[in-house]
């Protein structure tokens, strides 16, 4: 009986054993199983790293790329502003407005007259300076006694343009103090500076003209003021004759010699 008891007993020892047995490999198996699952997650996010990694270095070359392109973008319009204050480019640009002028002469209009008629809602002045501005080149030149910010400013944008294109703006006006304080003008200066402009001042002016790259211009009754452009019944002539532009860029040549500082 004792011999049967011992045989139970080390019966269930063996059972109990492999149980353990049995335990622990499941046990080992599913840490197998999680080692690989991590191993393989580890892979996946040191895929992601370098492919985020590849993409970082591809941003960094191209705004590497980007900064150079500025940089050169700079140099040129630098270059290109140099260029168009140079003799040179203005004696080219006027040999081939020449050349065209003669090659379309009688097909436009030598001459055209403008008008401001509020009642009528002709603007025409301010219609035909924009669109000059808009196609200025290399030089643009405002005589106007009087200027206000107002109507500065809706010139603006063609000018912003303009000066990054390294044109070149003059400004002729009076610069009194009585027509500042007097609200008939306003001071200008920096904004004309700011498009890299220069402002010139004739006290006595009172002529009003446009002119734009030394082919085209408005001599007209309008002042560059909503009084000039919107209000008052104003009248001028647009023109692209070249002997009478040749006179009016005199004129302007005289005007700066009579500038006060």
């Amino acid at each position: 009986m004792e011999g049967y008891l011992i045989w139970l007993i080390f019966l269930a020892l063996v059972i109990l054993s492999i149980s353990i047995i049995q335990l622990q490999a499941g046990r080992s198996g599913r840490l197998q199983r999680d080692c690989r699952q991590m191993q393989m997650n580890v892979h996946g996010l040191q895929d992601q790293i370098r492919e985020r990694e590849t993409k970082l270095d591809r941003l960094q070359r191209g705004y590497s790329q980007l900064l150079k392109l500025k940089t050169r973008a700079s140099d040129l319009e630098d270059e290109l502003k140099r260029t168009k204050h140079t003799a040179e480019y203005k004696s080219a640009e006027r040999l081939r407005y020449l050349e065209d002028y003669i090659a379309h002469q009688g097909a436009t209009p030598a001459a055209l007259f403008l008008g401001t008629f509020p009642p009528r809602g002709l603007h025409s002045i301010e219609s035909h300076l924009t669109r000059m501005l808009e196609n200025a080149r290399f030089e643009v030149i405002v005589v106007s006694p009087w200027i206000k910010r107002q109507m500065w400013d809706r010139i603006a944008a063609p000018l912003h343009k303009f000066s990054r294109q390294g044109g070149r703006l003059v400004v002729f006006m009076r610069g009194c103090e009585s027509d500042y304080s007097s609200g008939m003008s306003d001071d200008i200066q920096n904004a004309v500076k700011s498009l890299g402009g220069e402002v010139l001042f004739v006290h006595s002016l009172h002529a009003k003209i446009y002119v734009i790259d030394r082919r085209e211009a408005i001599v007209t009754s309008a002042n560059l003021s909503k009084g000039g452009i919107d209000d008052n019944y104003e009248a001028g002539i647009w023109l692209n004759d070249p002997n009478v532009l040749k006179d009016i860029c005199a004129y302007i040549d005289d005007l700066r010699r009579c500038r006060q500082p």
